[in-house]
């Protein structure tokens, strides 16, 4: 028998069904492409999934065990035993409906699907806290005679099962190609000088748009080259404070000592003082001196 090296394998990162996880498994070399759908072994039984990447990596082989591999691409008589499975599962999110009321647990039962080998079925549901379903998960087991596991998914998750559109009038990302969501946060938002409403931020899920962070490594190099509001800056004439930046024009609005304002690119202008505190105590002062300035005299002679 021909000796198998290491070197033969690549590790392939597969998505399990529709809604599942992602996962690594060992491949031999030039057996499955990106894109593909193929049947993978896990720890107890056969599942399918879609080919997300494909890595060489002849160290991270000896980190899997030996049954988690990619069995074969699927055929046509797989694809249709997945559709017919699909379809089945459907037919269970009713009864398992019937069994939550029945326990009355807060939970909103999203989606279902089996295994390729139908060993196993899996409800995926939504909640705002933590549920005890191990009553239920003994119930559904006995009424589906099989395994069954209940997994919680955020909101997120439950817009990408869903489905819907964007903003932008086509298929949501999450639903379209992303395949693990990253960390999004309201500072990117201000970063990029978007207008701080939550209509305008939020997605279909309710939650801040993953779009928020793909130009994020733009904008953070943008503003490495650009001065913060209330430093204080040298121009070709004069100093004075930064009043407002604008990235994409790479643009600094300075206002100065004399309450006169003008717009520089930001290579015409040298920060001279970072500190925020002079330039507050700077605009205080020029304010206490527009109060002190004497009203302009009235005539309040009457005419006869």
């Amino acid at each position: 028998m021909t000796e198998i090296k290491l070197t033969d394998y690549v590790i392939v990162d597969v998505q399990l069904r529709q809604c599942g996880p992602t996962e690594k498994f060992k491949c031999s070399k030039n057996k499955v492409k990106v894109g593909d759908v193929c049947i993978v072994c896990i720890d107890r039984g056969q599942d399918y999934g879609k080919v997300l990447t494909i890595n060489t990596d002849v160290n991270s082989v000896t980190d899997l065990p030996d049954k988690q591999r990619i069995v074969r691409v699927c055929q046509s008589g797989d694809l249709k035993r997945i559709e017919h499975n699909n379809d089945d599962c459907k037919k269970q999110l009713k009864p398992c409906k019937q069994e939550i009321a029945s326990h009355k647990l807060d939970m909103k039962l999203v989606n279902a699907e089996y295994t390729f080998d139908r060993g196993k079925l899996i409800f995926y549901f939504s909640s705002e806290k933590r549920i005890d379903f191990r009553q239920l998960v003994k119930d559904l087991a006995k009424k589906f005679k099989t395994r069954i596991e209940l997994r919680q998914i955020g909101v997120r998750d439950e817009a990408k099962i869903i489905g819907g559109i964007g903003c932008c009038g086509r298929k949501t990302c999450c639903v379209a190609w992303i395949h693990e969501f990253s960390s999004v946060n309201i500072k990117m938002a201000k970063l990029q000088q978007m207008q701080l409403h939550p209509t305008k931020l939020s997605g279909v899920c309710g939650r801040l748009k993953c779009c928020l962070g793909y130009e994020y490594e733009a904008y953070r190099d943008l503003q490495s080259k650009m001065p913060v509001r209330g430093q204080r800056v040298r121009t070709s004439t004069k100093t004075g404070d930064v009043i407002d930046t604008s990235l994409l024009k790479q643009e600094v609005t300075v206002r100065f000592d004399d309450d006169t304002f003008d717009v520089f690119d930001v290579k015409e202008i040298t920060v001279v003082s970072r500190s925020k505190s002079r330039a507050k105590s700077r605009a205080l002062k020029r304010k206490a001196q527009s109060n002190k300035k004497p009203a302009p005299k009235t005539n309040n002679t009457k005419k006869m």
